[in-house]
């Protein structure tokens, strides 16, 4: 019995060793449908499921018979190239990181669009700004000195969050028996004096109506026996603002003023003597 296991031991290792890696299809088929066709049967008594003597050849070859379907099998499962999960190598894809959007600075920032109009009942005028600021009409005339954002004088359209850091201002007057050169040199004169019109005067057209302008940040013009002021005042606290709302853009603000001097309502100041 000693010598019998001895040479069923030897056998299987020699088939181990000697088997090719992979089982030929048509075994492996075989041994698929020979499984698959065997019923099973349950049976109260306990019965081998082999002889005790069955052949030693017999044996070593249904040992060699399932290495080899072992071997088929877990190449199969192994085998390279397979889905991933069942053995092959899932292929990784390599995270890609959002781009960052870097916010422009503020000097390089472009102004927002002229998308809304103000229209002033008191000084007869119009003119565009943009979404979102805030617009505060005048609830006096403007008879004389320089209208400021702290006054009530002129009609104010100033930044939501800068405020008196950032707004336009217009202010209209009759020109008190003044020509219309004479009372917008006046005018820039004083302006001068007020260091909002330090820089030289250009001559300017606003609604065909011509006028002069700082090379800064203020304009004057006369139509109608009526003269108007408008001035752009930025803050020098934040010097991005003044790259972003430079003359450019306040050039831009004065192409859409329209002059109506018939339609203002104010005191007429009297005239210098």
């Amino acid at each position: 019995m000693n010598a019998n296991v001895d040479l069923e031991r030897r056998l299987a290792d020699y088939y181990a060793t000697e088997a090719p890696q992979r089982a030929p299809d048509r075994v492996l088929a075989s041994v698929l449908d020979t499984t698959e066709s065997t019923r099973q049967r349950r049976t109260p008594i306990r019965v081998p499921w082999r002889f005790p003597t069955m052949n030693s050849y017999a044996k070593a070859a249904i040992v060699a018979v399932a290495v080899l379907a072992i071997g088929a099998l877990s190449l199969a499962v192994l085998r390279p190239g397979t889905s991933p999960g069942i053995g092959g190598t899932p292929t990784v894809s390599p995270s890609v990181s959002p781009a960052s959007s870097a916010s422009p600075s503020a000097s390089s920032a472009t102004p927002p669009p002229l998308t809304r109009t103000f229209t002033s009942e008191r000084y007869g005028f119009s003119i565009l700004y943009p979404a979102g600021w805030v617009t505060r009409p005048a609830t006096e005339p403007w008879t004389s000195g320089i209208p400021d954002f702290a006054k009530s004088d002129g009609d104010v359209i100033y930044h939501p969050t800068l405020q008196g850091n950032l707004w336009i201002m217009v202010a209209s007057q009759p020109q008190g028996g003044k020509g219309a050169d004479q009372w917008v040199d006046a005018l820039l004169t004083e302006l001068g004096s007020e260091d909002f019109c330090a820089t030289p005067l250009e001559d300017i057209v606003i609604d065909g109506a011509q006028g002069r302008e700082c090379a800064s940040s203020g304009a004057a013009v006369s139509t109608g026996d009526r003269g108007y002021l408008i001035l752009l005042y930025v803050s020098g606290d934040d010097p991005a603002v003044g790259v972003t709302y430079d003359r450019a853009w306040f050039e831009e603000v004065l192409a859409t003023v329209q002059l109506r001097p018939e339609d203002a309502v104010d005191v007429t100041p009297s005239a210098s003597p």
